[in-house]
């Protein structure tokens, strides 16, 4: 029996019945449904709406994997988004789970981004055509597989036992540079085929040889690049 798992986006939940039951399977995904953009540009403070509430919660009551550890970046909405999957799911399944403070991932360039945390001179989506597209021009030299380094390593620091299910939440840039290194991704100029909210990719294995499935696709890599890897032959 493999796990369950309900999604708005019908992919997810036959992604969910290929992972095998005796493995530690990760889900990386964007947080749930939030408030519209501000207009001071304070992304930080958007909070999720009860909608996006009950989407998490709806997700947590479908699982029927035990859990194993929780991680999060540390702007509210994603925590918010970790708290109401768990808190929907059975109780049996959470014991003696650990949560991790914060999930600490590095993806995008110092060469790019500006000391306000924006970017310097390109918008977010032109940033992500020219990674998607090898445009190292734009992108001032940075590759698609340098940003992914950095989140895979985040993502294969957090570890619950085999068998388990890891929830780690962060934004929806985060999981387009992934899909995009990993799956070839194009978003375009424009944007489409963004991520979604709660949509993510799962994985399981080891750093250095996981399998990885997102939007219906399954993919194993061996020997990805790692940030140390990739410092040394800078």
């Amino acid at each position: 029996m493999h796990m369950n798992f309900y999604s708005p986006y019908p992919q997810m939940t036959s992604d969910a019945a290929r992972i095998p039951d005796d493995v530690n399977a990760k889900l990386f995904m964007r947080h749930s449904i939030r408030f519209e953009n501000p207009p001071d540009g304070n992304y930080d403070a958007l909070l999720l709406t009860q909608e996006g509430i009950e989407l998490a919660k709806k997700i947590g009551e479908s699982i029927d994997r035990p859990l194993g550890k929780c991680a999060s970046s540390t702007v509210k909405r994603c925590g918010q988004t970790v708290e109401a999957i768990t808190s929907g799911m059975r109780p049996d399944l959470k014991k003696g789970f650990a949560k991790e403070k914060v999930l600490r991932l590095a993806p995008f360039s110092s060469l790019v981004i500006d000391s306000a945390g924006g970017l310097t001179g390109i918008g977010w989506h032109e940033y992500f055509n020219a990674l998607q597209t090898g445009d190292t021009v734009t992108s001032r030299g940075v590759t698609v597989e340098q940003e992914a380094a950095s989140i895979l390593d985040g993502i294969f620091s957090v570890n619950g036992e085999p068998g388990t299910l890891d929830l780690l939440c962060s934004h929806d840039c985060h999981v387009v540079v992934l899909a995009s290194a990993l799956f070839g991704l194009k978003t375009g100029l424009d944007g489409h085929d963004w991520c979604r909210y709660t949509e993510g990719l799962f994985l399981y294995g080891t750093r250095d040889n996981f399998t990885a499935l997102w939007r219906g696709e399954e993919k194993n890599f061996i020997n990805f690049p790692n940030s140390q890897k990739i410092k040394k032959n800078d």
